[in-house]
């Protein structure tokens, strides 16, 4: 970096102090310094000089540019001393002198854009200065020799005249301070007047934020409890009335056959209008997590093309899946890439008399984006109705209206994953001839992890895979919902050709298999999976509530429909990891409670058995090894102390770790009665505000129940 040399000063007299301050001034004014930098620049450099005179006994300073961007005026203070000691003590503050050694250093860096010093034992070399204003011209070496030649021409001005016009300045700046402290104090007293009304204002804000977080927390509470409370009954009706149809209990009649149909029908939209509701409850609430991974579209086509399917019974639809196979792998959430396709498909078929409907994928190699596309040749939607159907709750009437049913959920649903997702869907659409819906989103969502190859070798690798094989999409979406956060890859086949080409191409871990495949009892499979040479656990989940012969069969562990998700989760790991897992029993009549700690438990490797009072308590502990109790207190027909007692005065469950889960403040004699009795107490509260497993993990071991 080029510097152009202007003026060099020797400080051999006091004087020559005075001098190295009127020089600093004068160039500063030159380079074209405003007045108040120029009085800087000239304190800044009097006292340095000051300095290396008064400790050195001389030494010099030097006046330059330094040709950077934006250009750099520097002054250069050295002397031949003995350097300074104590220099990291005296810019931490920490340094005490007499003389007044240190504050100098100090409000110069404060002054100074720029501001290095070294202080060996030969000596002490300070550099300081400031940039430029952009309004100056530039300095180059013709011009840095004029300035030069300028101050040469220039009268030096005696001390005294220098102290009086330093004076001046003084004098000078001081008005200024005067005018701007008035000027200060009248602004101080309208921010107080203002602050009052901000203070109040943001009081009000407060409160109404308080307000719509608690009406949200309510809402998504409300939703989450009325969906939860709405899913047990509704799985219930969708296995009976398959069981029904499936003849298990006989032959039904024309009619029969026809209502029971429509109650299976009424009871998965009303299912499919609960979860739209939740799933948009938590996109609204922020509470839904993207959980990004590699993954390939062929792969999700392949799911959803076997999901769908059977959406295309009686219908003169070609259901096409095209991508570009040059499309890397996606690193964003595939639960909702789906989501969003299944829905837009869905309609799509709904909507499609004849014809066909399209499903595209391809990137946008500049923006970053991979496009899908869903193209049906069905009745279209008006120009005025697009932005409409985004609307929730939104049908618009048409000609299929009668034939078809939603819930006005899934394309509102789907552009808030999208946006959630970092991306857009939108669509085009002609009255008569069809519509197309695009969803772009970001090939890679967030922060990318090593390399795709890499990370999609690696989850392979590590991760066990389960394989279910599963024609009934609202089972698919409970496995998926169920084994999300789990450490297994799930892999689906809709038919047993699919689960066929899935086990030649996959060592699964565990085979979760229906008994009934397109209607069809498929219990023969399970012999044939054993003479192909797999020889892993199968899982059958059926509604055909039939373990013996599951078991007969080959199977190694069966599950009645609907399941349980940690139920699910606890026998899974179960099968794959090889042992046994320890059984809690979590004893309460609050069903949440039931479900909550159950499936935390599960997610830690245990076996989780429920019972809703003290009565269900103490047969289940009759017919079941119980390896430790979540009891609460409160309870009908049999509270959780009475419990505790006959759990202790029976030898063989005397010694059982139990857990007291209760929301009851309990009394000091209640604390007493139950640390007495061997148990530890693990209020609701504490889980409602941790939240984290970890907490359990401490409770179980304090209670001594073993892994």
């Amino acid at each position: 970096m080029s510097e152009f040399p202007i003026f060099t000063l020797r400080l051999r007299h006091e004087r020559h102090v005075v001098y190295a301050r009127q020089r600093a001034r004068e160039i500063a004014g030159l380079l074209g310094f405003d007045h108040q930098e120029q009085i800087r620049l000239a304190t800044a450099t009097s006292e340095l000089a000051r300095n290396a005179y008064r400790y050195a006994t001389g030494g010099a300073v030097d006046f330059l540019v330094r040709d950077s961007k934006p250009q750099l005026f520097v002054i250069l203070v050295t002397d031949t001393g003995s350097g300074i000691e104590n220099l990291q003590e005296i810019f931490h503050g920490q340094y005490v002198s007499k003389t007044g050694l240190g504050k100098g250093l100090i409000g110069t860096r404060r002054l100074m854009d720029y501001f290095k010093i070294t202080a060996p034992a030969t000596g002490t070399r300070i550099e300081f200065g400031k940039w430029l204003p952009s309004s100056a011209p530039r300095v180059d070496a013709v011009r840095a020799k004029d300035i030069a030649s300028r101050l040469a021409k220039s009268d030096s001005t005696e001390p005294y005249d220098e102290i009086e016009r330093q004076n001046q300045e003084l004098l000078k700046t001081l008005a200024e301070l005067r005018e701007k402290q008035d000027r200060l104090a009248e602004l101080n007293q309208e921010l107080e007047d203002t602050n009052r009304g901000v203070v109040a204002l943001y009081a009000e804000l407060d409160q109404n934020a308080d307000d719509l977080k608690r009406i949200s927390d309510l809402k998504t509470s409300f939703l989450s409890n009325l969906s939860h409370e709405f899913r047990t009954p509704l799985n219930s009706i969708i296995s009976l009335s398959r069981l029904l149809l499936n003849r298990s209990d006989g032959e039904l009649s024309h009619e029969q056959e026809k209502q029971v149909t429509y109650i299976q029908r009424s009871a998965a939209e009303l299912s499919e209008l609960v979860n739209d509701l939740l799933d948009l409850a938590k996109v609204e609430a922020g509470k839904t997590d993207v959980r990004p991974k590699y993954f390939e579209v062929q792969e999700i086509f392949g799911a959803l093309r076997g999901v769908l399917k059977p959406l295309l019974v009686g219908n003169n639809l070609d259901l096409i899946f095209e991508a570009d196979p040059n499309i890397p792998p996606l690193y964003t959430d595939e639960g909702k890439v789906s989501q969003i396709l299944r829905n837009l498909i869905s309609n799509a078929i709904k909507f499609t008399r004849r014809g066909q409907v399209r499903v595209t994928a391809k990137t946008g190699i500049a923006s970053g984006m991979i496009i899908f596309q869903v193209a049906d040749t069905g009745i279209g939607i008006a120009p005025e109705n697009i932005e409409r159907i985004f609307e929730e709750f939104i049908q618009v009437e048409n000609e299929l209206q009668s034939q078809v049913k939603g819930t006005g959920l899934g394309l509102p649903l789907s552009r808030r994953l999208a946006e959630l997702l970092e991306g857009s869907l939108g669509a085009e659409s002609i009255p008569g001839a069809g519509s197309t819906f695009t969803l772009k989103i970001p090939l890679h969502f967030g922060k990318l992890p090593p390399t795709a190859a890499h990370q999609k070798e690696e989850d392979q690798t590590t991760q066990p895979v389960i394989l279910f094989i599963e024609d009934n999409r609202e089972a698919t979406f409970v496995y998926e919902a169920s084994l999300k956060n789990s450490k297994y890859r799930l892999e689906f086949a809709a038919t047993l050709h699919e689960a066929r080409a899935a086990l030649k191409r996959l060592a699964p871990a565990l085979v979760v298999m229906d008994r009934l495949i397109d209607r069809e009892d498929c219990l023969f499979f399970l012999e044939e999976l054993r003479t192909t040479g797999f020889n892993g656990p199968v899982l059958v989940v059926s509604v055909v509530d039939e373990p013996a012969a599951a078991l007969q069969a080959g199977a190694n562990a069966f599950l009645a429909k609907p399941v349980v998700p940690f139920t699910l989760l606890s026998t899974i790991q179960e099968l794959v990891e090889g042992y046994k897992a320890k059984t809690i029993a979590v004893i309460d009549d609050d069903e949440v409670t039931r479900y909550l700690v159950g499936e935390m438990l599960a997610k830690l490797g245990y076996r989780v058995l429920e019972a809703r009072n003290g009565r269900e308590a103490l047969r289940l502990i009759e017919n079941h090894h119980i390896d430790g109790m979540f009891l609460d207190i409160l309870m009908p027909e049999m509270d959780g102390l009475e419990v505790l007692r006959e759990l202790r005065a029976n030898a063989i469950t005397a010694s059982m770790p139990v857990i007291i889960h209760s929301s009851k403040n309990l009394s000091p004699q209640e604390s007493n009665l139950i640390s007495d009795m061997g148990a530890v107490v693990y209020p609701k509260r504490k889980l409602a505000e941790d939240g984290l497993p970890e907490s359990l993990v401490e409770i179980i071991e304090a209670a001594g129940i073993s892994k």
